[in-house]
């Protein structure tokens, strides 16, 4: 027999089984986050994103987040890294040869690039980090990326 465990809010908390083990959800964290702030990138340049978080983390994912809702939209991943590193995806073709992503998931730290920022990147971009554990909760975070005008070269 197990419980489930929620919060006054109703959120997940956990599941307590008869032998009183207790899986835990909110084990993973961002301990870095931009909580939707803005990071702004000149046409033409590049810029990174490094997130930090905490706990036992499967995978993470950079993208394009959808209008309104904490996901990353349909067809819009930029990266994905797991324990092994960088896993291929499919990028929408206007960021080919613009995104990478690097970092070591078990040390807690990413960071995704853009490269040769254009106008048309300006919007909500964001990180997905996905538990091990299958009671935890993905979390998830934004960063808006505003742009500014012509990279002038020197």
């Amino acid at each position: 027999m197990s419980c489930y465990n929620f919060d006054n809010m109703g959120v997940f908390l956990g599941i307590r089984v008869n032998d009183g083990f207790v899986f835990s959800a909110g084990q993973i964290k961002f301990t870095s986050k931009y909580d939707g702030k803005t990071a702004t990138g000149l046409v033409g340049s590049s810029l990174n994103f490094t997130w930090s978080f905490s706990g036992d983390v499967d995978s993470v994912i950079w993208g394009l987040k959808k209008n309104g809702v904490n996901v990353i939209k349909n067809g819009g991943k930029l990266v994905y890294l797991d324990k092994n590193g960088p896993v291929p995806v499919t990028v929408p073709s206007a960021y080919k040869q613009r995104v990478s992503g690097s970092g070591d998931i078990s040390s807690g730290q990413v960071t995704f690039s853009l490269s040769l920022i254009r106008m048309s990147d300006k919007g909500f971009y964001g990180c997905n980090i996905q538990p091990k554990n299958i009671v935890d909760l993905e979390k998830f975070d934004s960063v808006y990326l505003a742009v500014k005008g012509k990279y002038l070269l020197a």
